[in-house]
């Protein structure tokens, strides 16, 4: 089941959040710019080590089979 809410303001989220883990449902938040932007940086500082030698990427068959 999927619940998406719009246009709720930030008071009510919260409210509407805790009440969701005091009732140990899972909810999954929306990466906010800064940690996605931040992963970016990450990603990209993978690939520079890779491209140095210090490290070895994970291929893309490897990840789906994660997945």
């Amino acid at each position: 089941m999927e619940l998406v809410l719009k246009n709720i303001s930030p008071k009510d989220y919260t409210l509407i959040f805790d009440l969701a883990h005091r009732l140990g449902i899972q909810v999954e938040e929306k990466p906010d710019h800064a940690s996605i932007i931040e992963d970016l940086r990450e990603a990209v500082e993978e690939i520079k080590m890779a491209e140095a030698g210090k490290s070895k990427l994970q291929n893309a068959r490897d990840l789906i089979n994660e997945l």
